[in-house]
């Protein structure tokens, strides 16, 4: 069964083909908001060190793919899961709202 994904990979620019990087942080869009956490993580990992982390089954499996590809060419791959990223938010209880009349 071939099972393709809608994305295409193209080159990369020559700039980025010659640009150095120390690690590389993978993580889902929804986790900008906890780069304070995961960047020190990944800035604490050997030079060259691949960061990823998972969220949903299908970037999962688009995960394990990339992972397998930086592992070929000789970068240490440290995957962990979402939950040590993201803390569940606690539920705020809202105040009941009340239907107030009105007199003229």
């Amino acid at each position: 069964m071939n099972t393709s994904f809608p994305y295409q990979f193209t080159e990369p620019p020559p700039r980025l083909k010659k640009a150095k990087l120390d690690n590389i942080a993978l993580v889902p869009a929804s986790l900008l908001l906890f780069k304070g956490i995961y960047q020190p993580m990944a800035n604490n990992f050997p030079a060259g060190s691949v960061l990823c982390v998972p969220g949903t089954q299908r970037q999962l499996k688009i995960m394990a793919k990339v992972t397998s590809f930086f592992r070929d060419r000789g970068h240490q791959v440290i995957t962990i899961p979402i939950e040590k990223i993201s803390q569940p938010m606690k539920k705020v209880s809202r105040p009941q709202s009340e239907n107030l009349s009105l007199a003229f």
